[in-house]
């Protein structure tokens, strides 16, 4: 690491304060189970009398969850522990660790300490310019509009777009601002890796209005496919966390197709199991919201 870089990070971790120290001593008791004065004074460049002021004041707000083992001269969780501080749910301790292993977050910020050997299916990613992004969130947070020019995949040859900005979405492959096209008057999803320039733009004196299909929720409700054994069907189940063979997921109408895409659900054909081992138990309710889940006459 380059002395400047060096230099942040001791800045950086100087600027925290106990409150920090005490997410960190409960993060390591969850998930390492023990913590001696060492970790806290290299990680945040503290002093050891700091450290041990930390970890009293700790065992004062948490007085159960950990005790000193003179032999091994470290901090050990009880079996009584319970998180005060710290998120410590599997769900954040893999987001961390999926950040980590994909190099977004640096081992320094990672309050994780030592993590097992890990590794992620690498998928294609779809670039998003820095500069595109800031642009794009001033426009939403000023409401102001921008003007592009965009790669569709229904034109030979880029055009140009006056759009007003209002969310970013995620498919799970790519990022998109979700924004009101002039052009087209309503609202659209706009890939930023398609956008080839940006610049700020005027947009008509008349307002865009409410993003209906932003705003409206639907429920996806998924089970396993019915022509699964039954063994194969509580695999299924426990694969998605089902209860009694269905799972409901929450989402936005203007994210519902790439879910549904993601999922395999998307058209409208039947599938055999071996194809897709999940359906969708809720098809006709959801048509009037995703057309393209009618059934072909």
């Amino acid at each position: 690491m380059k002395n400047n870089e060096l230099d942040k990070n001791l800045v950086r971790r100087g600027r925290w304060g106990q409150e920090r120290r005490l997410e960190f001593i409960d993060s390591r008791l969850a998930w390492e189970g023990r913590l001696n004065r060492a970790a806290l004074t290299e990680f945040f460049g503290i002093s050891v009398p700091q450290a041990s002021l930390d970890l009293a004041k700790y065992m004062e707000l948490a007085p159960t969850n950990t005790e000193y083992n003179p032999s091994q001269k470290t901090y050990m969780a009880l079996p009584s522990f319970r998180p005060v501080f710290a998120d410590a749910s599997s769900s954040r301790y893999l987001a961390e660790l999926y950040a980590l292993t994909m190099g977004v977050l640096s081992p320094d910020l990672s309050f994780l300490g030592t993590t097992p050997s890990a590794d992620v299916v690498r998928h294609p990613t779809r670039t998003v310019p820095e500069t595109h992004l800031r642009q794009t969130l001033a426009a939403i947070r000023n409401r102001h509009a921008l003007l592009i020019c965009y790669q569709a995949m229904t034109h030979p040859e880029p055009t140009e777009r006056l759009i007003s900005p209002r969310a970013l979405g995620y498919d799970g492959a790519r990022w998109h601002i979700r924004g009101y096209c002039h052009l087209r008057r309503g609202y659209r999803d706009f890939v930023f890796a398609r956008i080839l320039a940006m610049s700020p733009g005027v947009a008509p004196e008349y307002s865009a209005p409410e993003d209906e299909e932003w705003n409206h929720v639907l429920e996806i409700i998924l089970g396993p496919h019915p022509d699964l054994t039954e063994g194969q069907r509580r695999a299924i189940a426990l694969d998605y966390g089902m209860e009694q063979d269905r799972l409901v997921v929450r989402t936005r109408q203007a994210l519902a197709y790439y879910l549904l895409n993601r999922l395999g659900l998307a058209s409208s054909g039947p599938r055999s199991p071996a194809e897709q081992q999940i359906v969708l138990l809720n098809r006709e309710e959801l048509v009037p919201y995703i057309p393209t889940l009618a059934e072909s006459p």
